[in-house]
């Protein structure tokens, strides 16, 4: 559904999610020259690439990280249920220079805090919220892509579901990849990923129909001939 608010462009999706572009806007916006921005560039890419529901990413401890092949990190979710999900190569190297430099290689660190604040304490789901929010507004000032209403980290994880169902990806392992309970509560993103591609097909076709119906009463010798056809 598309509508406009203050000018803006906006969408509003079965599903709210980013779009390719309008994740790769967000993700162009951190500072990599500032160790705050490499950091916020790193938690947005492990947040996007593990579809991670927020209290996941922030329980991340150092020792939940493996980068040697297959590189993987592992979160608990609801009820304490625990899965692994793959990392892909970008975000293995990022993950690679933010822990050296946050210098949590050694085994002392392993239950440290994978994002943490600058007093060392973990990052709450409101300072995640924070940080995901920063630039989802910054991306909505330059105006040049459509991004949902409001962009939360529940945004992010509803982004990786869909890329993951657009990339013919299995319903299956997309449910065990968010670790929803049944293939049910996965399902949503199909049907989101239908009516994408139906108005998708929509605005691509548009037949030329005629603006006026045709006056069939004013044609007699077409009447006519229906009557016949009916005795």
């Amino acid at each position: 559904m598309i509508f406009c608010l203050d000018n803006r462009v906006h969408f509003k999706p079965l599903v709210p999610h980013l779009t390719s572009e309008a994740l790769e806007a967000v993700l162009r916006l951190p500072d990599g020259a500032a160790p705050t921005g490499r950091r916020d560039l790193t938690l947005l890419v492990v947040l996007y690439d593990t579809g991670a529901r927020v209290q996941e990413l922030v329980d991340l401890r150092v020792r939940d990280i493996r980068l040697v092949e297959p590189p993987t990190a592992t979160l608990t979710g609801k009820g304490r249920k625990v899965r692994c999900v793959p990392l892909m190569s970008r975000t293995v190297e990022l993950l690679r220079h933010y822990l050296e430099e946050k210098r949590l290689t050694g085994s002392e660190k392993a239950d440290h805090p994978l994002f943490f604040n600058s007093r060392r304490e973990p990052l709450t789901r409101a300072g995640v919220a924070y940080v995901v929010s920063k630039y989802a507004k910054e991306v909505e000032k330059e105006g040049k892509v459509a991004l949902p209403p409001k962009v939360t980290p529940h945004v992010f994880r509803h982004t990786k579901a869909v890329h993951l169902l657009q990339a013919n990806v299995d319903l299956i392992y997309i449910r065990d990849f968010l670790g929803h309970a049944s293939v049910t509560t996965s399902e949503i993103y199909a049907r989101a990923d239908n009516r994408m591609k139906r108005e998708a097909l929509e605005r691509a076709y548009a037949p030329a129909l005629p603006k006026d119906e045709p006056h069939w009463a004013d044609d007699e010798n077409l009447l006519s001939w229906l009557r016949e056809l009916c005795r």
